[in-house]
């Protein structure tokens, strides 16, 4: 897609969320505007699903192939179905059995393709539906919790246009889909908790939340338990305190949790071994280690605020958390369970030596919150002041803050002509996605870009490596009856003469850039 069709695409699908905001300040149709905005929000998500006609490199490619294979053995996660070669089992870009991150995010993107096809935008879907819903989410955990149906409305809209958001769902950033569906799960879990509260602390919706936390836990891993924290707090501040059913119904939500995340733990365990130790030390070495790269200092996930959230949005999150304080329509409690969320995982990522920006972004919700309630109570006391109507102020400044949220400029700057890197993306991936296999058939295929051969046996059901081997392993290779296919020069190393001329090898003729 280039920067006319994006531009355009990106026009048509905010047009309901425009209309949404209409629906809401003026004509107070709530469930049409939120329903306007969903569809928007679903629009827009799915224009960025299909922006980049290739699998970014990380990870998103690796996500895509182990999906792919999950299509038809879900039970047995997968890289690479063939390794000929020898592979580090502490390598995830490069081992077999692939239990790198856990299963969920992945069944759902085999079961899109399943029904629609091996593509990007399969790939992509379900975290376009789970981008749509989320608006639905933010806007119920801020009505519950501001007592307010305008500053929910806010966050909801600024949410669902969030170009953070969105550029997780084109696969854009690092961890991509991973993350995109282990914050909409700890969202949930968050949102059927106020549910929870609202209901009477009913059992169906205590069930909900363990439910909800199995399946977070289920994507990432254990900080998926955060909700637990904040209703154990509320608990012991509540008159509920003393009530055996109440501590029953949070001790049956953990059960519940349990039950869902720990017997694919348990399996993999027994299936794969070896990978699962080494998944498991890898996934503790995060918290002592800048592991692959990412570290930071002190104020790193502060200083990622303006990428999350923008920055003069994440601005009036400052002015909501004061104004929220001294809200006495507000129910202590829960600003006292939902804040303690907050910074206990921006404590515990401050104190994790491997940093990324969307570690904290679990707790996205309360913040929009936090930003939709600020906006909200400013807009509304200048407007008393300055004797205007706050319905036409809210509008206004929620159609400015969704643009802003948005940021056009940012998403279409990637898309440019004159981005390189993007297409040379674009070109390579052209090559895989249209390579006749037909004359290639039973040959490994060699000398793709580094990593490129992920997005290969995405595209095409062949056995691939982005380098070569050695001349020794490949003689005894071709002895034991392989053959291969290689495509020409185009990085360092070059080519050997062991492999341009031997009988066992077809050179490509395409080269990447």
């Amino acid at each position: 897609m280039d920067v006319q069709e994006l531009s355009v695409g990106l026009v048509v699908a905010a047009l309901p969320g425009v209309v949404s905001v209409y629906l809401f300040f003026v004509r107070s149709r709530t469930t049409l505007a939120l329903t306007l905005l969903m569809v928007s929000s679903f629009l827009l998500h799915l224009t960025m699903a299909a922006a980049d006609p290739f699998l970014h490199p990380w990870d998103e490619r690796f996500h895509a192939l182990v999906a792919k294979h999950m299509m038809t053995e879900p039970f047995r996660p997968m890289l690479r179905l063939d390794p000929i070669l020898p592979y580090d089992l502490e390598a995830w870009c490069c081992n077999h059995i692939w239990v790198h991150k856990q299963p969920l995010f992945l069944w759902q993107m085999a079961l899109s393709m399943k029904v629609f096809g091996v593509n990007e935008v399969a790939v992509r879907l379900p975290s376009a539906v789970m981008g749509a819903v989320g608006t639905l989410l933010v806007y119920g955990i801020g009505r519950y919790w501001t007592r307010s149906r305008e500053a929910a409305f806010i966050a909801a809209v600024w949410f669902g246009f969030s170009s953070y958001h969105l550029e997780l769902t084109s696969g854009r950033y690092s961890l991509d889909h991973n993350d995109v569906a282990f914050a909409f799960y700890v969202t949930t879990s968050i949102w059927a908790f106020t549910r929870y509260l609202s209901t009477g602390r009913s059992w169906r919706w205590a069930i909900a939340v363990g439910v909800f936390v199995g399946c977070a836990v289920l994507n990432k891993w254990l900080t998926g338990l955060l909700v637990f924290g904040g209703w154990g707090l509320h608990l012991l501040g509540s008159p509920a305190r003393s009530e055996v059913r109440a501590w029953a119904q949070l001790a049956t939500a953990a059960v519940v949790a349990v039950a869902v995340f720990l017997p694919w733990q348990l399996y993999i365990l027994h299936a794969f071994p070896e990978e699962s130790v080494i998944t498991y030390a890898h996934n503790r070495r995060h918290i002592f280690e800048a592991l692959d790269g990412h570290g930071g200092d002190t104020w790193y996930h502060l200083l990622t605020l303006p990428l999350l959230y923008e920055r003069l949005l994440a601005a009036f999150a400052a002015i909501g958390l004061v104004w929220i304080w001294w809200d006495r329509r507000i129910d202590k409690l829960l600003t006292v369970a939902h804040l303690a969320m907050i910074v206990v995982l921006y404590g515990f990522f401050t104190v994790v030596a491997t940093r990324m920006p969307a570690f904290t972004f679990p707790v996205h919700a309360l913040i929009w919150s936090l930003i939709g309630y600020g906006t909200y109570r400013l807009t509304a006391w200048l407007s008393a002041r300055a004797r205007v109507s706050s319905t036409v102020s809210l509008l206004i400044l929620t159609l400015i803050g969704a643009l802003y949220s948005l940021d056009p400029p940012y998403l279409l700057d990637y898309r440019s002509p004159d981005n390189a890197r993007r297409n040379a993306e674009i070109h390579n991936a052209a090559i895989m996605r249209d390579l006749d296999t037909a004359p290639l058939e039973g040959r490994v295929i060699i000398n793709l870009k580094s990593m490129e051969d992920a997005e290969l046996m995405f595209y095409q059901d062949v056995n691939a490596y982005h380098f070569f081997p050695e001349e020794v392993e490949f003689d005894s290779l071709v002895r034991a009856g392989y053959k291969f296919a290689a495509f020409t020069d185009h990085q360092k190393p070059l080519l050997r003469k062991y492999i341009t001329e031997s009988d066992a090898v077809i050179i490509i003729d395409q080269k990447f850039r």
